[in-house]
């Protein structure tokens, strides 16, 4: 069986970084999962990130996100780059299961998997 942890990490967008800076700063050791293929979340694919606190000229998308991760992993928190394909948040400890079957335990699981986009159901939109 495997190790309990404090605290795992589901997501690496904005929340996700931000949780696993916060919990890393207080000394909880989180474990991270960003995701197989889109680590970093949605802000990764965007250009010019001007709403985000602390840039009044705007910033963009990717290199906010590797901040985030390097600021986080600053402070201790581990990153992994894959998929959590289940989760059982029954019971004292928390249990969620990796890509590859791997259950990873916790006393605290924090899901910040982010959003996507609303579409219209327009024609083509796609390919827009």
């Amino acid at each position: 069986m495997s190790e309990i942890r404090n605290v795992i990490v589901i997501g690496s967008g904005p929340a996700g970084y931000t949780a696993a800076l916060y919990t890393a700063r207080a000394n909880l050791k989180p474990l991270v999962f960003g995701g197989a293929i889109f680590v970093g979340g949605s802000l990764t694919t965007t250009t010019e990130v001007e709403n985000f606190p602390g840039f009044p000229e705007g910033i963009d998308g990717p290199v906010l996100m590797e901040n985030m991760r390097a600021q986080a992993e600053r402070f201790g928190a581990e990153i992994v780059e894959d998929d959590i394909v289940s989760v059982d948040l029954t019971g004292e400890v928390k249990e969620v299961t990796d890509s590859a079957g791997t259950v990873h335990r916790a006393r605290a699981v924090i899901v910040a998997t982010g959003s996507g986009y609303r579409k219209l159901g327009l024609p083509n939109e796609e390919e827009l």
